[in-house]
């Protein structure tokens, strides 16, 4: 998606693997740059301790190289153990997890769309553009993570509690001027649907989350 301006209008600085966006396109993404524009500098323009801890949390307890290690490790407790749910839920997040690195990669590659530190004038002097904000890779993670958990609770609530945790660390994303909303809502759903498919896919694995009552 392209570049922003000072006044927060869209420019054809970037577009789509580094090409103009399409004549077809313009219009509804420039409504979504400038929406991105005016919730980004809302939400950041007063973060205050709260929203500086959650997008610190969200940086690091989301990471890939954090969770997959994690997930794993569950997957072995559980198979040492025999405790199904924690086997089950392991082996999804880890599957999960890379799937949803994978298509992450390769949709940032092709998009190509500038973070919102990369962008005037929220761009830090020195600082390298590396047009990879669409979509985040942490929401994705973070969202693949709570489907893989969801997929082990055993009520509706639970389920709904990890999926708001995973909303939450999420949101410091945009705390941080790493990733516009639309870039988050953009990963929360890449990560939900391929772990969905993954459970969907994987033999062994229930194709339906346990709720019980």
């Amino acid at each position: 998606m392209s570049d922003l301006t000072a006044n927060g209008m869209a420019s054809d600085a970037m577009g789509f693997n580094g090409t103009p966006v399409p004549d077809a396109l313009r219009p509804t993404l420039t409504w979504i740059d400038e929406l991105d524009a005016r919730v980004h500098d809302t939400c950041t323009c007063d973060p205050g301790p709260v929203s500086a801890a959650i997008a610190t949390a969200g940086r690091y307890a989301i990471k890939r190289h954090i969770l997959i290690p994690g997930f794993a490790a569950a997957w072995c407790a559980g198979v040492a153990a025999g405790h199904d749910g924690l086997r089950q839920a392991g082996a999804l997040g880890v599957v999960g997890l890379v799937a949803t690195a994978t298509a992450s990669r390769n949709i940032k590659a092709h998009i190509r769309r500038r973070r919102p530190d990369e962008c005037a004038p929220r761009r830090k002097p020195g600082h390298r553009i590396s047009a990879r904000s669409f979509p985040s890779g942490h929401a994705a993670s973070a969202f693949a993570a709570a489907t893989a958990v969801a997929s082990a609770t055993r009520t509706p609530g639970e389920a709904a509690l990890v999926y708001a945790c995973a909303a939450v660390l999420a949101s410091g994303r945009v705390v941080r001027h790493r990733h516009w909303a639309s870039d988050v809502l953009a990963g929360a759903l890449l990560g939900t649907g391929v772990t969905l498919l993954a459970r969907a896919l994987l033999p062994g694995l229930p194709k339906h989350t346990p709720h019980q009552g």
